[in-house]
């Protein structure tokens, strides 16, 4: 059984779809309901060229398998292939910035550090320069993706701003496309959709009778 409701988080008028969430809840986290989508690019409203997923580990097991909730999004060829690029303003200024800075800092600490009195510290200057480089890497390469995902909204899309910073992704329960991000509650039993085309949002309410 599927249900749904969508909640608007401030006052805007609905044709801003920034921070409007759809809530599907979930039943039966051992059977996922299937969602469908009109039969075109969810972001441009393009025919159809490739299915893209989200996917979402449910926490649950069905006949000692991990029951995983998949979702088929289409996607025109265009907007799939930028998809597939999106590392050019997620994961590659985080690595290029986070090098930068971190070699930067690794110096200075490298050669203030206090130098090691026994064979067990002797490699401390190194540790200690490291210790300092990946923080500052983290955080600098954290700073810079998080511009270039703001100034590439004209080619990605608003929700590029969704997307977890890459620090924070492996921990994430979040699952995003171009033109859909997707969140996944257990406690809720729920999964949170938000669209950037507003058609094709109501065209996807309309399909799966929400």
């Amino acid at each position: 059984m599927l249900l749904a409701k969508e909640r608007l988080a401030t006052t805007r008028p609905p044709s801003s779809c920034e921070n409007k969430i759809m809530i599907i809840s979930i039943s039966d986290l051992k059977n996922p309901p299937t969602l469908q989508f009109p039969n075109r690019c969810v972001n441009c409203g393009k025919p159809k060229g490739e299915i893209l997923s989200l996917s979402f580990d449910m926490g649950v097991q069905k006949k000692s398998q991990q029951v995983v909730m998949k979702i088929s999004v289409p996607m025109c060829k265009t907007c799939a292939d930028k998809e597939r690029s999106i590392a050019k303003v997620t994961l590659i200024p985080f690595l290029i910035a986070g090098f930068i800075f971190g070699a930067i800092a690794f110096i200075p600490a490298f050669i203030f550090s206090p130098e090691g009195v026994t064979p067990d510290t002797a490699t401390f200057p190194y540790t200690f320069g490291g210790f300092v480089g990946l923080v500052v890497g983290i955080i600098f390469g954290t700073i810079i993706e998080s511009i270039v995902k703001a100034i590439s909204i004209p080619v990605y899309g608003k929700l590029v701003t969704k997307r977890p910073l890459t620090i924070f992704s492996f921990f994430s329960n979040t699952d995003d496309l171009i033109g859909i991000s997707a969140k996944f509650i257990k406690d809720k039993k729920q999964i949170q959709l938000q669209f950037e085309n507003q058609e094709i949002e109501n065209e996807f309410k309309k399909i799966n009778n929400l």
